[in-house]
């Protein structure tokens, strides 16, 4: 491996970045870092890879690179890459594939139970000083006689089916890669996107944002939703309509949502969303665990290693676009 190839982190959440520094330069390529907003430097033309957190890869961005050969993100997904120009370009584009899995599947359920339970409701009535829980919570029969719908049936969806399935009547799952259940026992129920609407009690999100799931949950699918159902989203904001969720939850079609994504972060103060009792909101922390923390950081050095070794690592070139139908 070529002790000229050179990296670039185009920004990081971290002032120290010496987990990544010391696997790439163990593994014999130079480091540096943006010293500021793409569109005012010139530090990341040169790469040979770039690492990136979420800064916006743009056309303008990929046409400017003389000798990029990869772009890894640190986190799973690609929506600030665009990837049909770095394709174009000869670019390939990786993402953390392997990171938070399970942190993401078991906020997830959390979510799904603290919506089940009513759990924001019951703590904001006690901390006003009421106790009876009768005149707190609207009915609702025991978990074990509901139906979750999981939308989208990759490593995260598996893992929140194999975590929920013990829990509930029935889980029916509907993915756009897939068709019919592999790999899972006892078998997932698959179903088109329409029957998941009409017939769960509580959605749960774990598809990739693309231009064909962006407001998917729309005016007209929510509509779609069983009434009194919930709504989870730990995958990306933009996949859900707010506007059309919060007047869905105004008239009381949906029962309530647990929510870690949105379309701005952080969520502005002033949101609605933040004050609705049956809405329970997270600060994108579905990802964390000490260990996922380090995956964060580890596993894109070493695929960026991996990659100018000709090994191979997941690309989305190599992927096809999701079709939610």
């Amino acid at each position: 491996m070529s002790s000229q190839l050179h990296v670039v982190i185009t920004d990081c959440p971290w002032e120290d970045d010496s987990v990544e520094r010391k696997i790439l330069e163990g593994g014999g390529l130079r480091v540096t870092r943006c010293t500021g907003p793409l569109n005012a430097s010139t530090d990341w033309k040169d790469a040979d890879a770039l690492l990136v957190g979420w800064a916006p890869i743009t056309i303008n961005v990929i046409e400017s690179l003389t000798r990029c050969r990869l772009l890894m993100r640190y986190g799973i997904g690609y929506d600030n890459i665009d990837v049909e120009a770095a394709t174009r370009a000869g670019i390939a584009v990786a993402i953390n594939a392997d990171y938070c899995l399970e942190e993401v599947a078991t906020h997830s359920l959390a979510l799904l139970l603290a919506c089940h339970r009513q759990l924001r409701a019951l703590q904001e009535a006690v901390r006003k000083g009421r106790w009876n829980p009768l005149d707190i919570l609207h009915p609702y029969p025991p978990l074990s006689q509901q139906t979750v719908g999981i939308l989208g049936f990759g490593r995260i969806g598996r893992l929140f089916f194999e975590m929920v399935r013990p829990l509930v009547k029935q889980v029916l799952v509907h993915d756009p890669f897939f068709s019919e259940p592999l790999g899972v026992d006892p078998p997932a129920l698959f179903v088109s996107f329409a029957q998941l609407l009409a017939g769960s009690d509580y959605v749960s999100i774990h598809v990739p944002l693309t231009a064909e799931t962006h407001h998917l949950f729309n005016e007209a699918t929510i509509a779609q939703m069983k009434k009194g159902a919930y709504l989870i989203n730990c995958a990306r904001g933009p996949i859900v309509d707010e506007d059309a969720l919060l007047a869905s939850l105004r008239r009381g079609h949906l029962a309530g949502a647990g929510l870690d994504v949105f379309s701005q972060e952080p969520l502005p103060v002033s949101h609605p969303l933040r004050d609705l009792p049956n809405v329970i909101v997270t600060p994108h922390a579905a990802w964390y665990s000490t260990h996922a923390e380090y995956k964060l950081r580890a596993n894109p050095a070493h695929n960026i290693l991996r990659f100018f070794k000709d090994e191979s690592i997941p690309t989305l070139n190599r992927l096809k676009v999701p079709r939610v139908s």
